[in-house]
């Protein structure tokens, strides 16, 4: 037999080794990170301040996503965007699970609450000090509030149910200019109005007198009976259902941004956010967001029974949403802590 040189038999060891290594131990190219487009009902509002916390902070890219925000405030709608495919998911208010399902026939589900308050506040006039003491005493006013579905309408039937009068028991005056929705509480023509900072700021200055502050959780559920789920992160449910991963990971951030808020300050919050969104007048936007950030008191978790009453202000202001599948409208299954 003729024996192979030592170097030559390495070498075809070597060889023969390399054909016959499985592919799984060779060096494989890294699985590119997935990327998630989310339609913001506002990319400057601080209704959405989460989301624009976790892309701004990384801890999307910390999740192993790349997460694009795109701004989609009005037309095309988030559901829009979705049908479509230009986007994934979303972040507006949780009611919005019910809008899609009755108009647009797409089911959303949301898979984290962000927010627990509608961030508003009810302002009375100034002529009606001592006549409206209660929010019951708001029945048979005449009240500005805003479009149909609307989370100042929405707000304004919950109270009047949840205070024992019906949605109808009231009158829902049009959305003018500031200074004509001022004159209006001052002459007579509307007697209260559902206002965001710093309109809210706005009216008081003016006399008229702060009824119900339903920002805190505690205001709200002396408002509304229970917490009102407000912001929210949803996503059609077959998305969900192909990309049960990529969804715990969006939901891990938004969870680390809701820590993120809960321990730091309003000025702490504002240098880590876009210019566009704090403004010419720091100190008005401040005092804005010191407000706001109250709304993300949460742990992520859906409750229930707030979401089912909120369900239900939803069915008296158009029976069209009773015959959605509530319980299809969100999950809490990929938050460690409600499983």
């Amino acid at each position: 037999m003729k024996w192979l040189q030592p170097a030559k038999a390495l070498t075809l060891a070597a060889s023969l080794t390399a054909l016959i290594t499985p592919p799984a131990t060779l060096h494989a190219a890294p699985t590119p990170a997935p990327r998630i487009v989310l339609a913001v009902d506002g990319t400057a509002e601080t209704r959405n301040l989460p989301v624009i916390v976790a892309e701004r902070l990384g801890y999307f890219r910390d999740e192993g996503l790349i997460v694009t925000l795109v701004d989609a405030p009005a037309e095309p709608s988030p559901a829009d965007l979705m049908k479509d495919g230009r986007a994934d998911g979303a972040v507006a208010f949780y009611h919005h699970t019910f809008m899609t399902q009755a108009g647009d026939h797409l089911v959303t589900q949301s898979v984290i609450l962000m927010g627990i308050s509608p961030g508003l506040s009810i302002i009375v006039a100034d002529r009606l000090r001592g006549q409206i003491r209660t929010l019951a005493d708001l029945k048979g006013r005449r009240i500005f509030t805003g479009g149909s579905n609307s989370g100042k309408t929405t707000t304004a039937n919950w109270i009047a149910l949840h205070a024992g009068y019906g949605i109808h028991d009231y009158t829902a005056l049009p959305l003018m200019s500031r200074d004509e929705m001022a004159a209006a509480l001052r002459d007579g023509t509307a007697d209260a109005i559902v206002a965001h900072q710093p309109d809210a700021d706005f009216y008081v200055a003016r006399g008229n007198v702060k009824l119900a502050d339903v920002t805190t959780a505690e205001g709200t559920r002396a408002a509304l009976g229970s917490v009102y789920p407000s912001t929210a992160l949803y996503l059609p449910r077959t998305y969900i259902a192909a990309h049960p991963g990529t969804v715990r990971h969006l939901v891990a951030a938004c969870r680390r941004a809701l820590a993120y808020i809960a321990g730091h300050d309003a000025a702490a919050i504002a240098a880590i956010l876009p210019p566009k969104m704090v403004g010419k007048d720091r100190a008005a936007f401040l005092r804005l967001l010191g407000e706001d950030k109250r709304m993300f008191e949460t742990d992520g978790v859906m409750p229930e029974a707030a979401a089912r009453a909120e369900w239900q202000a939803m069915v008296a202001l158009a029976p069209k949403y009773g015959k959605i599948a509530f319980a299809e409208t969100f999950t809490n299954a990929f938050l460690p802590h409600a499983r």
